[in-house]
């Protein structure tokens, strides 16, 4: 009996130790019902102003265009540490229910994602303001294939921070809520019409310029490998829902 109670006990002592300096972000996804978008944002709105307002709980809140979810809400809560998730939340929760969850239906449940700081590509810790437009782009990896997935985010990530100093990526890794070999990428801009920096160079070039002759074909064929067959790759485009800013 003792050594079964020892083998449940592991799982949850290793995720109660996993990263805890790590920071969390967590998202929910929202669709309003028929006729209620009106209603639904009004009332997410002042929930949002009510408990939302303040660095260690703000939400901010994203409209989905693209793919099957389009005309939902994505509400991103970012720069949560493992402590925030022993914070009482009842009262909020309840708010909730009573004056917003009537007016929308919740796709699935709340997602929590370790952001992966070495991904960061073009981040000003000194500019916290939302980016306009989101274009997000979930992975699913091979769980043996990780390293090739993590060289080319890497590499490619220090070719954009050069070649389009305008557009911003954050990276995370799903942390609960779903498979654990699921990533996301968010790639944050303030314009559709917007140029990459003239290169003598193309990328593939200045790639192998970086890395070595040949990286860029090798890395990008691991790259794709490293991805699951079916649903391997999601690509949403999603934005800025000002009047629900906190």
């Amino acid at each position: 009996m003792n050594k079964i109670l020892f083998l449940f006990l592991i799982p949850i002592s290793l995720f109660a130790q996993r990263n805890p300096n790590s920071e969390y972000w967590n998202t929910w996804r929202y669709m309003p019902k028929d006729g209620m978008v009106q209603k639904f944002e009004a009332a997410a709105a002042e929930k949002t102003k009510k408990y939302n307002a303040n660095p260690e709980n703000m939400i901010v809140t994203f409209k989905v265009l693209t793919g099957d979810d389009a005309g939902s809400y994505e509400r991103i809560m970012p720069f949560q540490s493992a402590k925030s998730y022993d914070q009482k939340r009842s009262v909020e929760l309840q708010y909730w229910a009573d004056n917003v969850g009537k007016y929308c239906d919740a796709l699935g449940g709340q997602q929590r994602w370790m952001r992966l700081k070495w991904a960061d590509v073009n981040i000003d810790p000194k500019n916290q303001n939302p980016s306009k437009y989101l274009q997000k782009i979930t992975y699913m990896v091979k769980p043996d294939r990780l390293d090739h997935f993590y060289r080319w985010a890497e590499r490619i990530g220090e070719i954009a921070a050069e070649r389009m100093p305008d557009q911003a990526r954050l990276m995370f890794r799903l942390e609960s809520g779903g498979p654990r070999n699921m990533f996301v990428t968010y790639l944050g801009f303030n314009s559709y019409e917007r140029q990459p920096l003239e290169f003598d160079t193309t990328w593939e070039e200045g790639y192998d310029q970086m890395f070595g002759i040949g990286t860029w074909d090798w890395d990008l064929e691991n790259y794709l490998m490293s991805l699951e067959m079916i649903v391997g790759q999601r690509v949403e485009t999603l934005e800025l829902v000002e009047a629900l800013l906190p």
